[in-house]
C-alpha cells in the first residue's frame, strides 16, 4: 500500500487501496541484551529488519529496540537497592544510551523504505521494572512485584527514578526528532502487574502523570503516535483508564482487556485503532491456515468498520511465526 494511503488511515480516514496491516517481531535471541555490552546485537537487529521487510510487505513498520531495553542505571550497582536509587541522575545528552538508539533509528529508516516508521519508546515503569529481574531465568510479573515493593518502603526514591527515567525518555525523543525523518514513536506502557498497584489510585498518582509527562512530549515533536498499552504474556490492563492519554493511534490486546477494535475505538473517541489478532502461539495467526487467517481479517473489519482502522496483533509476534501467515493477512487486508 502507498505511503499516502496508510497516513490517510493514520489521519482517522480510509483507503482505497484496502486495510493497512503490519506486524513485528524482534531479531535478537533475547531481546534484553544490552547493546552497550554486546555491540552485536545491533548487526542481529538490523540484520533482522532487512530480512523481515523484504519477506514481509508490512503497511507502516514498527521498529524493534532489541539492544536497548535495558536502561542504564549509571553508578547503580543494584537497582533494587533504594540508598542507591535515590542517588540517580539524568543521562547526559550524549550517553550512548541516547545516541546508540538515534543512530539505530537512522538505519532501520533507511531499511524500511517508504513506508511510515514509527520508533518504539518504552515507559519509564516499564524500564524501571525490568531492570529487576534476570530475564529469561525470572518471571516476568516478579519484576512487577519487586517494583511494588520498592514503591511500598518508599514511594517518593521510586517516584524519584521514574521522573529521572521520563526525562531521558524525552531526550531520546526530541534527538529522534531532530537527527532522524522517521513518524512517529511507539510509546508502549502497561500497568503494573501486581495485585497491590491494580486500583486506580495507584494508576492516576503515579503511572499517570509519568505516562502524560513522556507523551505530551512526545505529541510536541511528532504529529502522529502510536500508544501501545501492552497485554504481552497475559498481562492486562484497565484500558477505560487510559482514555486521557493524549496520543492518536490506540494499540491493546483486545482479548486481554476485553475490548473489540470497534469497541476500543468508541471507548477512545473515535481514534484510530490498531491492532485486532492475538499475538500469542495460541491465535489464529500462528496456528490458523489460510482460509482462517483471512476469515478473521474479514471478521475484523466486519465489526471495527474501515474508517481509522489498522490491522496488527496484540504486541510482538512470535520469532517462529511462518511469515506466509503474516501475508496471507496482508493479502487479505489490501483487498477490503
Amino acid at each position: 500500500m502507498r505511503k499516502e494511503e496508510v497516513l490517510k488511515v493514520l489521519h482517522d480516514g480510509s483507503s482505497t487501496e484496502g486495510v493497512p496491516i503490519s506486524f513485528w517481531r524482534h531479531f535478537a535471541d533475547n531481546e534484553f541484551t544490552d547493546a552497550a555490552k554486546h555491540p552485536e546485537v545491533i548487526t542481529t537487529n538490523l540484520d533482522g529488519h532487512q530480512d523481515y521487510l523484504n519477506a514481509v510487505d508490512v503497511d507502516l513498520v514498527k521498529t524493534m529496540l532489541d539492544g536497548y531495553f535495558p536502561y542504564p542505571f549509571h553508578e547503580v550497582s543494584d537497582p533494587r537497592d533504594l540508598s542507591q536509587l535515590a542517588q540517580v541522575e539524568q543521562l547526559n545528552e550524549d550517553d550512548p544510551w541516547i545516541t546508540g538508539q538515534v543512530e539505530l533509528a537512522k538505519k532501520q529508516r533507511a531499511i524500511a523504505g517508504d513506508r511510515p516508521v514509527f520508533v518504539t519508546v518504552f515507559s519509564p515503569l516499564i524500564l524501571f521494572k525490568w531492570a529487576l529481574i534476570k530475564h529469561y531465568e525470572e518471571a516476568l510479573t516478579l519484576a512487577d512485584e519487586r517494583f511494588f515493593d520498592l514503591y511500598e518502603q518508599n514511594p517518593e526514591i521510586v517516584k524519584h527514578v521514574l521522573n529521572v527515567i521520563a526525562d531521558d525518555q524525552i531526550k531520546v525523543v526530541k534527538a529522534l526528532r531532530a537527527q532522524t525523518d522517521i513518524d512517529g514513536i511507539y510509546y508502549s506502557t502497561q500497568s503494573i502487574q501486581d495485585q497491590r498497584a491494580d486500583n486506580h489510585e495507584f494508576f492516576a498518582e503515579v503511572m499517570e502523570p509519568i505516562d502524560l509527562k513522556v507523551q505530551n512530549a512526545i505529541n510536541q515533536e511528532f504529529e502522529i503516535n502510536i500508544l501501545h498499552i501492552c497485554g504481552f504474556d497475559g498481562a492486562t490492563n484497565h484500558l477505560e483508564w487510559f482514555t486521557n492519554y493524549p496520543l492518536q493511534v490506540i494499540n491493546w490486546a483486545t482479548k486481554a482487556d476485553g475490548y473489540t477494535l470497534g469497541e476500543g475505538k468508541k471507548l477512545f473517541g473515535n481514534r484510530v485503532v490498531l491492532g485486532g489478532f492475538d499475538n500469542s502461539r495460541k491465535g489464529v495467526l500462528y496456528s490458523g491456515d489460510k482460509e482462517e487467517i483471512q476469515a478473521c481479517v474479514r471478521d475484523l473489519i466486519s465489526e471495527a468498520g474501515t474508517n481509522g482502522v489498522i490491522l496488527g496483533a496484540d504486541c510482538t509476534v512470535p520469532r517462529d511465526i511462518p511469515y506466509e501467515h503474516l501475508n496471507w493477512a496482508i493479502e487479505a487486508a489490501h483487498k477490503l
